[in-house]
């Protein structure tokens, strides 16, 4: 799958395997830029995390300077406060310049390549929605989190007992205890599951959304790529793993490798804190690398999505949609 040879007709509705062959294309074709732009966002996401982390050292240190272990606390408290600032900024920089990725792959597939320049002139505006957008993605994910694990734990305990209580009349006790234990357990881990998958995939490409549709804003990306994936929840989860199995032999080297040799080396001296050094900067590197995999993925998804959903030629629309402002 070539997509940039594409250029006299739409590539249609695609199957996993081409969507995730389309965005590897996308991906090579301009590695550099891709790979810039999600060095620039790691970047903007380290330099929040690193003015978090400065605020309450220094406020906690400046309370333990002044009125002892209490105003420390205090200090340390009121630096958390303050640094969050810093830290939702650069998150918000770093959604926004990831989902340019997306943005770009998108307009490649219309046939409407666009610069890294001009997308991030597109994208950068709209940084105070990508930082609501986040938050409301964390708040859903929140939600999910608990109601999957309520109806988890109602469903598989009732099911769990039920049985228990069924077998050990039938049998025994403890054959009834143990199998009511594992069948409720299997259940409600399984209803988590599904739960917070189904609501990951309803919400896979909200950011890209909001990158290529910025009228939305960050309420409507949400419910926009709600949308676009309703029925296309096994799909989203097949090109997930695939992606996720490409990017492994990349995370194995950056990021498993290192921790297992921490495993193995005394917890203190000089060698210990090298390695962990050395573990962190590889993987933010690792990090840097499949970034754009994946938000190539979530542009030729978005592509696909709309075609199958909305069956349109994109790039004849593409005169409506810059009128839209996208």
């Amino acid at each position: 799958m070539n997509p940039s040879t594409e250029r006299g007709n739409q590539l249609g509705p695609l199957n996993p395997g081409d969507v995730v062959s389309a965005a590897l294309r996308l991906y090579t074709d301009r590695f550099k830029t891709f790979l810039q732009l999600a060095g620039l966002a790691t970047l903007w996401f380290v330099a929040g995390t690193v003015g978090m982390v400065l605020a309450i050292a220094v406020l906690a240190g400046a309370g333990a300077a002044l009125g002892g272990d209490l105003a420390a606390i205090v200090g340390g408290l009121l630096g958390f406060v303050m640094g969050v600032v810093p830290l939702l900024y650069g998150s918000a920089k770093y959604y926004a310049l990831s989902s340019v990725i997306g943005r770009l792959c998108f307009r490649e597939l219309i046939h409407q390549r666009e610069t890294s320049l001009d997308a991030r002139r597109q994208v950068t505006p709209q940084v105070g929605q990508f930082l609501v957008l986040g938050l409301l993605l964390l708040l859903a994910y929140l939600a999910a989190y608990l109601i999957g694990v309520l109806v988890a734990l109602i469903a598989g305990g009732s099911v769990g007992f039920l049985t228990a209580g069924i077998l050990s009349a039938l049998i025994n006790e403890p054959v009834g205890a143990v199998v009511g234990m594992l069948l409720g357990s299997v259940l409600g881990l399984g209803i988590f599951l599904i739960a917070i998958i189904w609501v990951a995939s309803r919400l896979f490409i909200a950011e890209v959304v909001l990158a290529i549709e910025p009228q939305h804003g960050a309420g409507g990306s949400l419910g926009r790529s709600w949308e676009l994936t309703q029925t296309s929840i096994l799909r989203i989860q097949i090109i997930f793993l695939a992606t996720f199995l490409i990017q492994l032999p990349i995370l194995s080297v950056t990021n498993y490798i290192p921790r297992i040799l921490l495993g193995f080396l005394p917890a203190e001296g000089v060698v210990y804190g090298i390695t962990a050094l050395l573990g962190v900067v590889l993987s933010l590197l690792g990090s840097i690398v499949v970034l754009p995999l994946w938000q190539a993925v979530k542009g030729v998804l978005y592509y696909d999505l709309r075609s199958r959903r909305e069956g349109i030629d994109l790039a004849l629309r593409h005169s409506d949609e810059t009128d839209l402002g996208i």
